[in-house]
């Protein structure tokens, strides 16, 4: 829209696919999404003309022309998007899961030396999302969550099918070159479960989601890893498995061990330490986990390690030595007290969650050290208070500048439901005062005053929600373009339209929305910020 003088032509020939689609609204979704990034007269002519058109009538008219939509996507796209036939329809996808799980099937290549395969992930998750190959996008919490529409999960059966199969029964039967399986159901007796397994050649991908108890559990797993000793990707998400094999030791070429919401799951066995190509290792939701391996410093292939344990600390397993960690979460660790020394050792940490520890105390010293986090989420950690963090704040009082050049510079920062957090230290916003971007920080009910905040030059997102002794905002947010408060009574009532004390420090920003109303400022109607 306002581009019809630039290319006369384009509407015309858009009008005739419209006609083509016949109303269905997710066609018109899909198809305006796919054509709005390819401004070529040519390209819209040969996908007009295209001779899908003419199976419709013979046809499923719907599943013919969203085959044309991802006839048009690059083979790279096809190959990320065919995998997802992989989980059931209707999964509510994790941006961050789905992309490890690319990257562990090698989809990810790059010919650039510099660039990081999960970058490479994002660049293809959003292309995907731009032409609305995914629905019901969300940001839970810190992190995208998405579906696939029914009909183009179809597309991607349809099009996998030679490699990818969900098998709902073990008398399914099994094309001869699948290699990547997702078994739904495995209620079944021994003996079908062994034919089921002759069927199959040497699979690079096993999802075995929600693995109940009977004869198929532990014993249909171990001999799983006995006879697949190729794969790349194990997901036992969710099952009620109470000890995970040795075996698994000897999968050396596996990339992607899922086994998050594994409650009865006490210990794993030291030989996981052996797996080292993993790059991703899920433990989320096991937090019956009594110890972690002690040998995880051996594991210098893995990148991202979300994990939940009983411990009261993380000492004694070389966590401080996994050079290639790029995420780590710590999510639910209900007895957890303090995280382990060394985490500046960790040269490639690029975020780090601390979410739901509700004993932690305190943070390590070293944090204020590790140059590459760009990312930070702390949440609902009743005990921890940032502002008195031990050597931090001891240091902080002694010299002032002394954290300038240790390179600790955020570019996301979010923090939820601390209750004893009264004032966010100098530590943790001075060297990202010309770095962060978006800042939130929500149901800190002692959160009183923002005085020592620098000016944040980059700031351009802030949402501040349910902190209702907060009354102040940094002094200078000039690149700020979205503001939300909610539930902030004082700071609301600052930022009010004209009339406020903090109004000329958020008027240029082009969104504003104070307690659910929205406020467009006048003057960036007559002169909108560029």
């Amino acid at each position: 829209k306002g581009e019809e003088k630039q290319h006369p032509k384009l509407e015309e020939i858009g009008e005739e696919i419209v006609k083509k689609c016949k109303g269905v609204p997710l066609i018109l979704k899909t198809l305006g999404s796919l054509l709005f990034s390819k401004p070529s007269e040519q390209e819209w002519k040969v996908f007009k003309d295209s001779e899908t058109w003419e199976l419709m009538e013979k046809e499923n008219q719907t599943f013919s022309i969203l085959k044309l939509t991802y006839d048009q996507l690059s083979p790279q796209l096809k190959q990320c998007f065919a995998y997802c036939s992989l989980y059931p329809k209707d999964t509510d996808f994790r941006s961050f899961g789905l992309i490890q799980f690319w990257m562990a099937l090698g989809l990810l290549e790059s010919s650039h030396k510099n660039e990081n395969p999960e970058d490479i992930g994002k660049r293809y998750l959003n292309d995907m999302l731009s032409r609305s190959f995914f629905q019901d996008y969300d940001l839970a919490f810190f992190f995208d969550a998405f579906k696939i529409h029914d009909l183009l999960h179809d597309i991607a059966l349809s099009v996998a099918k030679n490699e990818c199969c969900i098998v709902n029964t073990f008398e399914q039967n099994i094309a001869p070159g699948i290699r990547h399986v997702c078994l739904t159901n495995s209620d079944s007796s021994e003996e079908n479960a062994s034919k089921f397994l002759g069927k199959l050649g040497h699979l690079r991908t096993l999802r075995l989601p929600n693995l109940r108890n009977g004869p198929t559990s532990e014993s249909f797993i171990e001999t799983c890893l006995k006879r697949f000793q190729h794969l790349r990707m194990l997901d036992l998400s969710g099952s009620t498995l109470e000890v995970l094999p040795r075996w698994i030791g000897n999968l050396k070429h596996l990339r992607f061990l899922d086994i998050s919401n594994c409650p009865n799951i006490k210990k794993l066995p030291n030989s996981i330490c052996k797996l080292q190509n993993l790059q991703t290792l899920f433990l989320d939701g096991c937090d019956q986990i009594e110890e972690l391996p002690k040998d995880m410093r051996y594991m210098i292939s893995l990148r991202f390690l979300l994990l939940a344990t009983k411990q009261r600390d993380l000492h004694g397993h070389g966590l401080q030595d996994l050079k290639s960690l790029r995420v780590l979460a710590i999510y639910g660790c209900e007895n957890l007290e303090y995280l382990f020394d060394g985490i500046q050792k960790l040269t490639s940490l690029h975020t780090l969650w601390i979410v739901d520890c509700k004993k932690l105390v305190s943070l390590p010293h070293g944090l204020k050290y590790v140059a590459a986090l760009q990312s930070l989420v702390i949440g609902v950690c009743e005990k921890l208070d940032l502002s008195t963090a031990q050597e931090l704040k001891e240091k902080e009082d002694y010299n002032e500048d002394y954290l300038v050049d240790t390179g600790f510079s955020l570019q996301s920062l979010y923090i939820a439901d601390l209750p004893k957090l009264k004032a966010l230290p100098q530590w943790l916003l001075r060297g990202s005062a010309n770095t962060l971007k978006n800042l939130t920080i929500t149901g800190c009910e002692n959160l009183t005053t923002l005085a020592e905040w620098h000016n944040l030059t980059s700031l351009e997102k802030l949402e501040i929600k349910c902190c209702p002794k907060l009354s102040t905002l940094p002094k200078t947010m000039k690149r700020l373009k979205q503001l939300k408060i909610e539930d902030c009574t004082l700071v609301s009532q600052r930022c009010q339209q004209e009339i406020g004390e903090d109004w000329p420090k958020v008027a240029h920003a082009s969104r504003i929305v104070l307690d659910g109303n929205t406020i467009t400022a006048p003057e960036l109607l007559i002169n909108p910020t560029p």
